[in-house]
């Protein structure tokens, strides 16, 4: 208890600011501190425990805290700053605050300024407060800039005090006034004013401060005014008085009298204001002087006069009137009107018030026929609001045919004439009258074909009618003719009337049979007989046509030769009626009918008597046997294709032919036929395989025995191109049955053709195929053959070139009349109008079917049309499945695009269709192609090439004489004297067109003739006339143009009336056939020599590549194209076309490539225009038929010469070239500074090209289009391309499956996948799966029919319906040039002769060695290589595995030693110097290699028979040391090193003769196992033939190589390892077996 404290403060708690806990002594503050009141406090402590007590004393200190805010002196701080003052920043104002806080830092206040504009226009000094402008201000954009600047105390980081601060730009005269209403300023005023009157207010305005002294006061003045013409000019105001100006309010008055609006309309004004410094601003004002009517309106003309016709309708306009006022607006209005003249009122006028226009209209119909309506004398007025004027006008009315001619009477009845009346008698006269006048009342007379449709009787102008033709009253017995009149008005009117006129009857008619009699009478009866001559009556009636006055009773009798014949007698039944009697008995085999005259008389007056022949037919009985027949069938499938057809009717010979008879099958017949039991009709079925059929056909009639005939039926595929390829002939007065049958014993036509084709055509009878007959026209029959030449048919060319020279002979042969060879359409087809005239040929599915007995042919139905247009030009390029065949020539691949097929040709072929443009004749040869053709406008040209002046470059015309039927047109080039000449003949005379003598075209160099017709003048020109002479000058507005062609072109005109070429024969360039019987009597050369090309006949190039026909000539040019190899490698390069000339070459890079041997690709983007003009003004010629803004890639070819254009796409041909001869100049003069690719020049915007440009060439020369000069043309400027032609159309656009997309250059389409078709429905299309899809047709094009059907169009040389079937195709080769088949010819004989030397020589050693019963061998042993098939059958073990070519082992060569004979020989003379040693066989065996020898390469072979290995060479001249060459038993395994070799190996004479060969060949094979580095290597699994892996050679070949050499003595070696057949395998157990064979006749 005496140890518990209390706590208490007793002093120094000021405030009672602190308190203690009393029992725990914790200080704590019980009120807040505030350091500004009392920063220390100094309490005095009591502790007391109740008895004691003791004090301390406790100091604290109060630390200050930031609790005052800085302070600013001021609220709100004003400022000022000029405006526009330069030299920033600029000191404004300072602000200035505290901070309340006692003992705070002052100088660790910071100011900061805030408000639009701080820290850009003002800025504030943090530390001092002070505020500066840092930019230039303009106090018009802003007068008052208000901030907030804060005042932060301990840096920036403590609290924060703030103020406003308010800055006042003062204003400077910095602006001028600005008119308001700029810059259309408008102000108006009446015409005729008074002075004063106000006019507008022109206000202007100053940006300046209107209380800083006089910047914004402003005056006005008007410095002058401007005129239309001022402004345009640029001029300056000049001044005006007649507007004054309020100095002070700019209010603009009239200041002179005598505004007249119609002299001037507006006045611009130019006002100034000016503020009170000095400052101007001006301002236009425009015042429109407003309209006064002041002014009267004038009608533009003084007089009018107009047409009307009495027809016209009502409202119809008569005529139109203009007027002028030169008041303008609502005062301008006028009126027109009708006010003297029209007392009927028929006309009235609608005025047009703002075009000031009237028309004259109709308001009532009008009538010529009314003499007051023909003419009338109208004045017309014309008012505005106050005045007027007047115009007389005459309206003529005009006559219109509104009235018919009329007859009076309108019907006339003339009195009966007799039938026989005289042509040309008048029977009557008719007149009609007409109320019209002038031409409308003019009549011609007429008869109306219904009334008169024979045209029996004629009416002339006179109205006088008459008979025109015999008339019969038998056929019409009365008249009734209307006559019609007809006026001339337009259109004309008719009017009619009706003459009847009965006829009398004349006895013009015999009697005739009453019915048309067929009496039979059956063979075999009896006779006599009553004839019936029809089913109900044996009696002969006859009738008459005339009157009965002059018709019965009639007679019958016979001609006097018929009274007493053996087989009628007639009777005369004197009723009318008459009886024919049958006297005997007859028989149809012998006569089928008898024709029997019957003379029958009426009773008129004179009697008319006629003869009739009444037909008697022998009825049939079935008294003969029918027999065995036999019947070919040929039917021609076109494609394989083939409908059900009936195809004839089985052959069974009968004389009988009223028989009955039955057919069916006999035995075993195909499926694919069915037989009409009841007419013996033969029927195929559908698409029957191709093949020989035969089979047997019983025919029954239920009397006879039954036959059996046999039918034979050939079913041939017929292919298209056999179609394409066939000739034809029209045959005349024959049909195709007569064509076919057999006459009588004379074989049939259609054999005979067949011969005369084999003979003529030196071919076998079976290679011609008749394979179409038809009957086009009443007895004209078209004929239609293709012939196989070897693995291709015969082109028709030729063929109809050798039959039209034997025509004479084919007629006599066939002895029928051939029409045409080569049937042509054109010559009676009506194109006169037209382009030009083609034959096109269509192919229908339906076959035709020729029956005639023994022989049946179902041909193709081919059908030749003739079109009407030029095809050359107007060809169009359709999709390649459109195509039969491969529109492409000489391998060349159809590429489908968007304007049509396009051609990817090989190389050497440069046609836009891959056509192989130049041949080659020399000098006594020709070539054949197809007909011309030419258009009726037609061009022609080629180049050509020679050193020979004279020849004849082409000739299309007659190869036979000529009949007085056939056309005698033709056209022929020659070479005379070096001088072109040109013979040309329409078919009604020739005109020669000859060059100047002084031209020779034998130059060695290419030159072009053009020969132009449009249809009678024609034209001929060399080298389009490039080098003539062509002067233009200025003259008056245009440029004269003067020229001279005589010495390059000559003009002609065909003779007579014939206008265009009918050239239906081949074509025949560099010469012509000498061996046909013609002698082209037009010609004086028949050959050429040089080179042709580039041939092309409207627009089309020839392919010269394969003439139809040819002799002595061979395609390309073999003098130019020489140049054009270079080392067996392309001169140009792959890339580039070489044009030959003779000894030199220039190169043409195909389009996208360049360089020297066209090895650089360019392809660039950027924009394309080209522009020409000649000086005359500007033309253009247009491809109408493609577009290009396709997306696809195209080829633009421009050529000119003089002003003529030709514009080629893609190669052109047919509607992808144009030609144009435009305007007379023929110079262009470029400037060539200024070619510009992509826009015009200036540039304009809407003249530019986009798109992608690649390989642009201006007169051969590149343009470059990326920066580097080339060929000496660079850029000058270049802008806006890119490399590269990129597209992204189809990532920006997404197809939805299964539509695929095809970027079309920045355009995309979506199309369906390959293998699909479009099916469209209504407006959505979906892509449908097809078969195509599985790509059936394995080397063709599939064409989808359907979603299950398809068919396979098949290239060249391929067949079958999936094109599965490869032909043999044989194409002549492209030709090499002479130097390369001379060289080559020069190799071959060389060849020849070398062989032979071998084989001579090859024979004499093997004679030589024969002779002493030696064997020498050489030391290569060639000639032993081939031993090998003697030892060993090669059909086994192996054989057939890996040896195929001729048991070739060269994987067994081994290296060969010298032969036998030099070891012999070489042992012989040692023996002879070094005798053996008693005890030693001559041969020793060699001592082991010495380690510096090296065994020989077992692949090596020796280089020749005087160098040997070290094996053979000597290194001791002693006896003991001798090393041999061969040894002649065969050895075994050597010994280990050092030992000898056992004495058995030793050899028993030194004799090599023919016995020893089996033991030569032991010691060969012997040699190859010890060999040190004989194989095998790998182990025995992997041999799979017979010594497979072997170094070894031949057999031959197993010589010592690997035998000891070296010196002898027992010198170290390396250990050899030894190996034997045996270890081989068993595919070596038979040469093992002729090993053990070898040793043991060796031992």
């Amino acid at each position: 208890g005496n140890a518990k404290l209390r706590y208490q403060i007793t002093s120094g708690n000021m405030g009672g600011v602190f308190d203690v806990e009393p029992e725990v002594g914790t200080i704590f503050i019980s009120q807040p501190l505030d350091y500004e009141k009392n920063k220390r406090y100094k309490l005095h402590v009591l502790a007391s425990d109740g008895k004691w007590e003791d004090y301390t004393t406790v100091t604290v200190n109060v630390v200050n805290k930031n609790d005052e805010a800085p302070v600013f002196t001021v609220n709100e701080y004003y400022g000022s700053v000029t405006e526009e003052l330069d030299g920033s920043p600029v000191f404004v104002l300072q602000v200035t605050a505290s901070d309340p806080d006692k003992d705070a830092d002052q100088e660790a206040l910071r100011y900061s300024l805030h408000g639009q504009g701080a820290e850009s226009e003002f800025i504030i000094d943090e530390v001092t407060g002070k505020i500066y402008a840092q930019r230039t201000l303009d106090r018009e954009e802003r007068a008052v800039w208000r901030f907030v600047v804060l005042a932060t105390d301990e840096g920036g980081e403590g609290l924060t005090g703030f103020t406003d601060v308010i800055i006042n730009v003062w204003d400077i005269n910095d602006n001028a006034p600005i008119f308001t209403c700029a810059p259309s300023c408008h102000g108006e005023v009446a015409e005729n004013s008074v002075i004063g009157t106000s006019v507008m207010e022109m206000t202007a305005t100053d940006l300046d401060d209107s209380a800083v002294g006089q910047n914004a006061v402003l005056s006005y003045r008007i410095v002058g005014s401007l005129d239309a013409t001022n402004i345009e000019i640029g001029g300056v105001p000049i001044f005006s008085e007649m507007f004054t100006i309020n100095p002070t309010t700019g209010t603009i008055t009239v200041g002179m009298g005598g505004l007249d609006r119609e002299q001037v309309e507006s006045y611009l004004l130019v006002v100034e204001a000016r503020d009170g410094v000095g400052m101007t601003g001006t301002g236009t004002a425009t015042i429109q002087i407003k309209d006064v009517n002041d002014h009267a309106p004038r009608f533009t003309d003084h007089s009018c006069t107009a047409r009307i016709s009495e027809n016209a309708e009502t409202n119809a306009e008569v005529l139109e009137l203009a007027a002028e006022d030169k008041d303008t607006g609502e005062n301008a209005q006028l009126t027109f009107s009708v006010v003297a003249g029209d007392q009927e009122q028929k006309f009235y006028m609608v005025s047009h018030k703002q075009e000031q226009r009237g028309t004259l209209r109709l308001k009532k119909r009008l009538d010529y026929e009314r003499h007051n309506e023909q003419r009338f004398n109208l004045t017309l007025k014309v008012e505005d609001l106050d005045f007027s004027s007047l115009l007389h006008c005459v309206v003529e009315v005009e006559d219109y045919n509104d009235h018919a001619p009329v007859f009076i009477p309108h019907f006339l009845s003339l009195a009966p004439l007799p039938e026989d009346i005289t042509v040309g008698t008048s029977v009557a006269r008719l007149v009609a009258s007409d109320s019209d006048s002038g031409q409308n009342r003019e009549i011609t007379y007429s008869l109306s074909e219904e009334s008169d449709p024979e045209g029996l009787f004629t009416i002339n102008q006179s109205g006088v009618l008459s008979v025109a033709r015999p008339l019969d009253r038998e056929r019409i017995p009365q008249h009734h003719l209307v006559v019609i009149a007809t006026d001339h008005g337009v259109p004309p009117l008719i009017g009619s009337a009706t003459v009847q006129l009965p006829l009398l009857d004349v006895n013009d008619n015999g009697p005739e049979f009453e019915a048309a009699y067929s009496p039979v009478v059956f063979e075999n009866v009896a006779g006599p007989q009553v004839v019936r001559l029809n089913q109900t009556s044996s009696l002969l009636r006859a009738v008459d046509q005339d009157s009965p006055e002059n018709g019965p009773p009639f007679h019958f009798t016979v001609p006097a030769e018929y009274r007493h014949s053996n087989d009628f007698y007639l009777q005369d039944n004197l009723n009318g009626t008459a009886t024919l009697t049958a006297l005997r008995t007859f028989d149809r085999e012998r006569q089928k009918e008898f024709l029997i005259p019957i003379i029958m008389s009426d009773s008129g007056r004179p009697a008319k008597t006629v003869t009739s022949t009444l037909t008697v037919t022998i009825g049939d009985q079935n008294d003969h046997a029918h027999v065995a027949g036999e019947k070919k069938i040929f039917i021609n499938s076109h494609r394989g294709r083939m409908p059900t057809t009936v195809l004839g009717k089985v052959y069974s010979p009968d004389p009988d032919d009223w028989d009955n008879k039955t057919y069916v099958f006999e035995g075993h017949v195909p499926s694919y036929f069915i037989l009409n039991k009841r007419t013996g009709f033969l029927i195929i079925k559908e698409n029957a395989p191709p093949g020989t059929y035969q089979f047997q056909v019983r025919v029954s009639d239920g009397i006879w025995p039954d036959a059996v005939s046999t039918v034979t039926v050939h079913v041939r595929e017929l292919r298209d191109d056999a179609i394409y390829n066939s000739g034809s002939l029209r045959l005349a007065d024959i049909t195709a049955k007569e064509f076919i049958e057999l006459r009588g014993k004379q074989r049939s036509r259609y054999e005979l053709l067949v011969d005369f084709l084999s003979e003529m055509l030196s071919i076998p009878p079976d290679d011609v195929n008749i394979f179409s007959l038809m009957d086009v026209k009443e007895r004209m029959l078209d004929v239609r053959f293709a012939v196989h030449g070897g693995p291709t048919f015969l082109q028709p060319e030729k063929m109809h070139g050798y039959l039209a020279a034997h025509k004479q002979k084919l007629q006599s042969f066939l002895q029928v009349s051939v029409s045409q060879v080569r049937v042509d359409e054109c010559p009676s087809s009506e194109c006169a109008g037209a382009g030009g005239c083609s034959n096109i040929l269509n192919v229908r599915d339906t076959p035709t079917v020729v029956d005639c007995g023994t022989m049946s042919l179902v041909s193709v139905t081919v059908e030749s049309t003739a079109v009407c247009s030029c095809p050359g030009r107007e060809q169009s390029h359709q999709p390649c499945a459109a195509y039969p065949r491969n529109p492409c020539f000489n391998g060349g691949v159809c590429v489908d695009t968007q304007h049509g097929y396009r051609c990817q040709c090989p190389a050497q072929f440069e046609g836009p269709e891959c056509q192989q443009n130049k041949h080659s004749f020399h000098g006594n040869g020709y070539a054949w192609f197809p007909p011309m053709m030419p258009c009726f406008e037609s061009h022609v040209s080629l180049e050509f090439i020679t050193d020979v002046a004279d020849g004849l470059l082409m000739y299309s015309g007659p190869l036979a004489q000529l009949q007085a039927w056939d056309h005698e047109d033709f056209m022929a080039i020659e070479l005379i004297d070096g001088t072109p000449t040109l013979k040309i003949n329409h078919g009604s005379g020739t005109v020669v067109l000859q060059l100047p003598g002084n031209v020779n075209v034998a130059d060695r160099r290419w030159h072009r003739l053009d020969v132009r017709s449009n249809s009678k003048e024609v034209r001929f020109t060399l080298d389009r006339c490039s080098g003539a002479a062509v002067m233009e000058m200025e003259g008056l507005g245009s440029w004269l143009t003067t020229e001279d062609h005589s010495s390059c072109e000559v003009m002609g005109v065909t003779p007579n009336t014939d206008r265009h070429l009918n050239m239906s024969q081949v074509l025949q360039l560099g010469g012509v056939n000498e061996d046909i019987p013609y002698i082209y009597p037009q010609l004086q050369h028949k050959h050429f020599t040089g080179c042709i090309r580039n041939l092309i006949v409207d627009s089309k190039l020839y392919d010269l590549g394969s003439p139809a026909d040819s002799q002595s000539s061979s395609p390309g040019c073999l003098t130019t194209d020489s140049s054009c190899v270079n080392m067996g490698y392309p001169s140009c390069g792959h890339r580039g076309r070489c044009h030959g000339e003779w000894g030199s070459f220039s190169c043409q890079c195909v389009p996208g490539y360049t360089g020297h041997q066209c090895e650089e690709a360019v392809v660039f983007q950027g924009l394309l225009c080209v522009f020409y003009n000649l000086g005359d003004g500007d033309y253009n010629l247009t491809l109408p038929t493609y577009r290009l803004d396709n997306g696809e890639w195209h080829e633009v070819f421009l050529d000119r010469h003089d002003n003529e254009m030709m514009l080629r796409l893609d190669g052109g041909g047919g509607q992808r070239e144009v030609t144009g001869l435009r305007g007379r100049s023929r110079e262009i003069v470029i400037d060539p500074t200024v070619v510009m690719l992509g826009n015009t020049f200036p540039s304009a915007v809407n003249k530019s090209f986009q798109g992608c440009m690649r390989d642009l060439r201006l007169n051969g020369r590149y343009m470059p289009l990326d920066g580097q000069p080339r060929d000496g043309v660079s850029q000058v400027s270049i802008q806006g391309l890119s490399v590269g032609c990129s597209s992204d159309s189809c990532k920006r656009n997404q197809c939805s499956p299964p539509f695929t997309c095809v970027d079309l250059w920045r355009v995309h389409e979506c199309r369906c996948p390959p293998g699909h078709m479009i099916r469209v429905n209504g407006t959505r299309k979906s892509c449908v799966y097809t078969l195509c899809a599985t790509r059936p047709c394995h080397r063709g094009t599939c064409v989808a029919q359907s979603p299950s059907k398809f068919t396979c169009h098949c290239p060249e040389g391929y067949r079958g319906r999936h094109c599965e079937t490869t032909l043999a195709i044989y194409r002549e080769d492209v030709g090499l040039s002479f130097s390369s088949l001379f060289a080559i010819c020069i190799c071959f004989m060389a060849l020849l002769v070398l062989l032979l030397g071998i084989f001579l020589y090859t024979r004499w050693r093997s004679y030589k060695g024969l002779k002493e019963g030696v064997y020498h061998v050489s030391a290569h042993h060639d000639g032993w290589e081939d031993i090998r098939e003697n030892v060993l059958n090669y059909d086994e073990e192996g054989g057939g595995e890996e040896d195929q070519n001729a048991y070739d082992m060269a994987e067994l060569q081994k290296s060969l030693q010298p032969s036998p004979a030099q070891s012999v020989q070489y042992c012989r003379s040692r023996a002879l110097h070094h005798p053996p040693p008693p005890h030693h066989h001559l041969l020793h065996q060699a001592p082991p290699i010495p380690p510096s020898a090296q065994p020989l390469d077992p692949l090596s072979r020796t280089a020749s028979s005087t160098t040997l290995p070290p094996s053979a060479a000597s290194t001791s001249s002693t006896a003991t040391t001798t090393t041999s060459l061969r040894r002649d038993v065969p050895p075994t395994r050597l010994p280990a090193q050092g030992q000898a070799r056992p004495s058995q190996l030793a050899r028993r004479s030194l004799s090599f003769s023919s016995q020893d060969l089996a033991r030569y060949l032991c010691e060969i094979i012997r040699d190859a196992d010890q060999h040190p580095d004989t194989g095998p290597f790998d182990s025995l699994q992997v041999f799979s033939t017979e010594g497979g892996g072997s170094p070894a050679g031949s057999l031959s070949s197993f010589s010592s190589a690997g035998l000891d050499g070296g010196s002898g003595g027992d010198g170290g070696g390396e250990p050899r390892r030894e190996e034997t057949l045996g270890e081989w395998g068993p595919r070596f157990e038979k040469l093992r077996a002729l090993y053990e064979r070898a040793e043991a006749s060796d031992l």
